[in-house]
């Protein structure tokens, strides 16, 4: 079904909310004032243009590259896991809540009340948003960096301190870490999303060491989303440093090498005292028992992990070829998406890949001129460089 470039300028960008199916008729959270609906106003503007943008993404035929899902999705394991776990769906899940966070704690080396789950990790990060920061208690992070938390955290009165990343697109830590001073709460995504570069487990606990020596009262959350998909040698994981540390939490999610986004469901790792802190902001059976049951058998599945880790690093090398071909700079691509200097206006080329049935990522401003790509099927993929190919032309 064809659209018009006026269509999509008027469903794209701050007019984004004008494709949605109805009206939002009350603020979730409330709020007082004129600031305060200021702040309701916003939050809602952002949310509801990125809705607008998935719309256009999600019609039929389209090549579906902008948001960092896994093309393939759940393995056979966990599609039959969660038809047979239908039959339990008329009971409340805690059960399973036990089991998948034993099943977590097994695997991760940890004792099972080190372990908290979540209606995606975007819940869970909300969550630290909440228990971490205020008014007088700063929210540090990467700029560009995954906006939810830092909007979030506008949303609550906390001020947000976003620290430019450096010219290979790599979070500045040594920045980052003077700007935690007084800062209730820094969060680093490692890799760092939308830029896909990544550091060196090292360089994360130094970083972890210096934030502790500057700001004790701060506590940083690593957000390890892409995890499985990294190459960079050194990388790892800092989980241990959030059982060790009261100040460290480690979030993960089911989202991305086991294809379950729709599921919704993550999980973090730290202390129980300050688990429990980030818990009061959560609701109780916050994930259903289908999400359950399909994350205890995704974790027993090692085979279609390890096969989706090696099929989106072939298709990350023939991507990275055809941009490398044709003179473009590129961000390390540490994950299932990378970033692309296209030296024109991203949204501009977004518009034009939508009008040709192919959705990239939005712009993330500072970096106007870069589009981040996630890396589809093999298939979807070639379909897609042709695409750019004549675009960028």
């Amino acid at each position: 079904m064809p659209v018009s470039r006026r269509a999509f300028l008027a469903t794209l960008g701050a007019g984004g909310a004008g494709v949605l199916a109805a009206p939002v008729t009350a603020p979730l959270i409330h709020a007082r004032g004129r600031e305060a609906g200021g702040r309701v106003l916003h939050a809602f503007q952002g949310v509801e243009d990125r809705k607008a943008d998935r719309r256009l993404a999600a019609r039929p035929g389209m090549i579906r590259i902008d948001s960092n899902e896994n093309p393939v999705g759940p393995g056979a394991r966990v599609i039959e896991a969660i038809r047979q776990g239908a039959a339990d769906a008329n009971r409340y899940p805690v059960l399973s809540e036990d089991e998948l966070k034993e099943t977590i704690a097994g695997l991760q080396g940890v004792k099972s009340e080190q372990v908290i789950l979540g209606c995606g990790s975007g819940e869970l990060l909300r969550s630290a948003v909440q228990a971490f920061t205020g008014p007088d208690r700063a929210y540090v992070a990467p700029a560009p960096t995954f906006e939810s938390p830092g909007e979030f955290a506008k949303f609550i009165g906390t001020p947000v301190k976003g620290i430019p990343v450096n010219a290979q697109l790599s979070a500045d830590l040594g920045a980052m870490a003077e700007a935690a001073r007084g800062a209730g709460l820094v969060y680093l995504c490692n890799p760092n999303n939308p830029t896909a570069t990544a550091h060196a487990k090292a360089d994360i606990v130094a970083f972890i060491e210096q934030v502790g020596r500057v700001a004790p009262q701060a506590t940083v959350l690593v957000d390890e989303a892409y995890f499985e998909y990294v190459g960079l040698p050194g990388y790892g994981t800092v989980i241990p440093l959030a059982t060790s540390n009261p100040r460290v939490i480690v979030a993960r999610t089911f989202s991305k090498v086991f294809g379950m986004a729709g599921l919704r469901i993550g999980y973090a790792i730290g202390q129980k005292d300050t688990l429990a802190k980030m818990m009061s902001y959560q609701l109780a059976s916050n994930i259903s028992q289908l999400s359950l049951v399909a994350a205890i058998s995704a974790l027993g599945d090692a085979a279609h992990v390890a096969t989706e880790v090696r099929r989106n690093r072939e298709v990350k090398a023939l991507t990275r070829k055809f941009f490398a071909d044709l003179g473009y700079a590129m961000s390390a691509g540490e994950a299932n998406f990378m970033m692309v200097d296209i030296r024109k206006d991203a949204r501009a080329f977004k518009l034009e890949c939508l009008k040709k049935g192919v959705a990239v990522g939005r712009a993330f401003p500072p970096l106007t001129t870069h589009v981040r790509l996630s890396f589809g099927t093999m298939a979807e993929m070639r379909k897609a460089l042709e695409v750019f190919r004549t675009t960028l032309a």
